[in-house]
């Protein structure tokens, strides 16, 4: 994404995880869309979600979710507050299908990361 935006001549640069925190004060929003948006108010979205609105809470920045209607739920979150749907491949993130650390490590791969409502501004839908 970074690529075609900047090829759009969209001034880009893409931040690690790890930095986030250190950037956020440059920030003035922070927009992230949902995979599905909670009775409760919150949402799960893709991993690092959480750790980007956690940064711009601390700094006073807005986070907007863009998504459409159809991600609403009735469902409230009472028994995955801070835990992921879905995992990924562990090899992904770290790979050592041939080292020394197979049957040693468990890697958890998350899809998607549950970002409270106290983080969160404002939604945007379709409608």
């Amino acid at each position: 994404m970074a690529k075609s935006l900047s090829s759009a001549g969209v001034s880009t640069f893409l931040v690690p995880d790890s930095s986030i925190f250190a950037l956020m004060s440059r920030v003035n929003k922070v927009i992230l869309g949902a995979h599905v948006i909670l009775a409760n108010g919150g949402m799960f979205a893709i991993a690092g979600s959480q750790i980007a609105a956690a940064a711009a809470m601390a700094h006073s920045t807005p986070v907007v979710v863009c998504t459409g209607q159809f991600k609403l739920t009735p469902l409230w979150n009472l028994y995955h507050a801070y835990d992921a749907l879905d995992f990924g491949n562990p090899s992904d993130v770290l790979g050592f299908e041939e080292g020394h650390l197979v049957g040693k490590v468990d890697v958890l791969n998350p899809y998607y990361d549950y970002v409270g409502p106290e983080l969160i501004a404002a939604y945007i839908t379709n409608e």
